[in-house]
């Protein structure tokens, strides 16, 4: 009877976990509430420090709270592991490597220089130095998950801004390593000097991404091509899931982050064929696990910490986003970013991180910081992890502020200057929008131009790069740098405006790809150039024309078929307006 008792507190705990996914985050989207917040604030509602503290008085409200902090925590870190290895997915080797400045400079910066300063500020408090290190390096680390999270919700990851933010977050994923060594140190629970331990720590981390990266390019390709012949999806999920476990474990079990395992897994996969078909299967199931994981952070708070420290711990908050925001700020300008990208990739990074707790937990194992410091540093890590999706609204408000006085002429976006292969989308409803969202999955750069202001800013608001403006007019081309784009995708309904559009592109700009939507039966009239192809209107011109698109960029043909199968799974059948 106690087994059968315990089974049902677990099913009610997960029914209650899926009446929040299924029911209560959608309804708060349509208020524009972000997801990540939406669970954050009902994990402290549905916690033990919110509605919980309420039961012994009220057994009702029991169904309504989660009593097993056991399978949220492991939810939670699942639903970590599966978003580095959705990042990894979507990333490629050759894109890792241009970001190297960016990892390896600005994210090695940021994390010595923001850990020095806040060890400094440590000790003024009057914490011996060990512990102070050990505060320094955990509160020097953001969150990965709620920061690419908040990317994702906001179209920002194939931007420089969300390139910006992804290198130092994986910069700090790579550190967490040797911090935790560090601890182990600092505790006494590791033999030998420092030196040799972190050796040891960098020869063993070798060791197993070696080994990791011989598996998979021998084993699971090859794997994977010998399976493919099933026609059910039942054998890639499986493959999938067992593939990220395990590199998690293989990584954890050698002392790494088993986040870092899932990215590698993620890395390898994405060199396959089967790349866009996983993140199709697995697209639910890490949005899933990472609902649970803001879940585990709101459960976290304890709103009676305020009582304890009333004006301590809300100035602790404003202080570790003012200081990290401070810091980063000038050492992102050392690499030539931009202002108003720099502005808000501090605001996006100045909170705490999920490894704050690990870390943390660590230093109280080994004695190092009492029970109930260690309580305090973590309820500011969570709190600032629960500020955040309301503070990262602040980074465009500093940009307007400050727009002015340094005579920027776009606070928020950035039109490609180089020879990127960027994409020009004309006309921004459904059409232009679908398209865009494919371009955004596959981290290819567009821009896109609409002469409807309230659109524009509405598209604005949801992120995307939308610029207000006259496509008929060669100026604005000059200002979008079409020289330099690798194509064009005319999406605008209207005859007329299309013919003009091509007209004048085709005199100034004869040799740039065009892709047009038109009506069947007028395009012969103005076709012009070998360069130039119509899709007529159909229930499938946006995946038409991104078939078209991604052949000019020189994709593979199989590869351009997962996209776009992907694309119609997605469930983007609305009727293209």
């Amino acid at each position: 009877m106690p087994e059968n008792l315990h089974l049902w507190s677990i099913l009610e705990d997960v029914m209650l976990i899926l009446a929040l996914a299924g029911l209560v985050i959608p309804a708060l989207q349509r208020f524009k509430v972000s997801p990540a917040l939406g669970y954050l604030v009902f994990g402290l509602i549905i916690g033990p420090h919110g509605l919980g503290l309420l039961t012994e008085r009220y057994p009702a409200l029991s169904s309504l709270v989660i009593e097993d902090k056991g399978l949220i925590h492991l939810l939670a870190e699942l639903g970590v592991v599966f978003l580095l290895f959705m990042i990894g997915l979507e990333l490629t080797f050759a894109k890792l490597w241009q970001l190297k400045r960016f990892v390896l400079g600005l994210g090695g910066l940021q994390i010595v220089v923001t850990a020095a300063v806040i060890v400094l500020i440590v000790l003024n408090l009057g914490y011996a130095l060990p512990v102070s290190v050990v505060l320094g390096a955990a509160l020097a680390l953001s969150s990965t998950a709620i920061v690419m999270q908040i990317m994702m919700e906001r179209h920002m990851i194939s931007r420089p801004t969300g390139q910006i933010c992804f290198s130092v977050l994986l910069m700090q994923d790579l550190a967490v390593v040797p911090i935790l060594v560090m601890v182990g140190v600092l505790a006494g629970q590791a033999d030998g000097g420092v030196a040799l331990v972190l050796v040891k720590a960098v020869v063993t981390a070798a060791v197993v991404i070696g080994v990791m990266f011989f598996l998979g390019r021998t084993l699971l390709r090859p794997a994977l091509q010998v399976l493919s012949f099933a026609k059910n999806a039942e054998w890639l999920l499986a493959i999938t899931l067992f593939c990220v476990i395990g590199a998690a474990g293989m990584t954890q079990a050698a002392g790494l982050s088993a986040a870092l395992g899932a990215f590698l897994a993620g890395l390898l996969i994405g060199e396959t064929d089967f790349r866009y078909e996983i993140e199709v299967l697995m697209e639910p199931v890490k949005g899933l696990l990472m609902g649970i994981f803001f879940l585990s952070v709101g459960m976290s708070i304890d709103l009676a910490a305020f009582q304890q420290y009333p004006v301590m711990l809300p100035a602790a908050v404003v202080g570790i986003f003012l200081v990290k925001a401070v810091i980063f700020f000038p050492l992102a300008l050392l690499f030539n970013i931009p202002r108003n990208q720099a502005i808000k990739a501090s605001v996006m990074l100045a909170q705490c991180g999920e490894f704050a707790f690990i870390v943390i937990g660590l230093a109280v194992t080994g004695g190092l910081l009492p029970q109930e410091d260690a309580q305090f540093f973590l309820m500011l890590a969570a709190i600032s992890m629960l500020c955040t999706p309301l503070l990262t609204r602040l980074g465009p408000v500093l940009q307007n502020l400050l727009r002015e006085k340094y005579q920027e002429t776009d606070p928020q976006y950035t039109v490609p200057t180089e020879n990127t292969g960027h994409i020009v989308i004309v006309g921004f409803g459904h059409v232009g929008r679908s398209l865009a969202d494919i371009l955004e999955r596959q981290t290819i750069p567009y821009i896109g131009i609409d002469m409807d202001g309230e659109n524009v800013k509405e598209m604005k608001k949801m992120g995307y790069p939308v610029l207000y403006g006259n496509a008929r007019h060669v100026k604005m081309w000059t200002a979008l740098n079409v020289e330099h784009a690798g194509a064009i995708a005319v999406t605008v309904s209207a005859y007329e405006d299309t013919k003009a559009i091509i007209k004048m592109l085709r005199k100034y700009h004869p040799y740039i790809p065009i892709l047009a939507r038109t009506q069947e039966d007028r395009q012969p009239r103005f076709q012009s150039g070998d360069n130039t192809v119509f899709i007529a209107e159909q229930s499938e011109a946006t995946r038409q024309i991104a078939r078209v698109l991604l052949d000019y960029i020189g994709l593979e043909k199989d590869i351009i078929s997962s996209i776009i199968a992907a694309h119609r799974e997605g469930g983007d059948n609305a009727e293209e307006a």
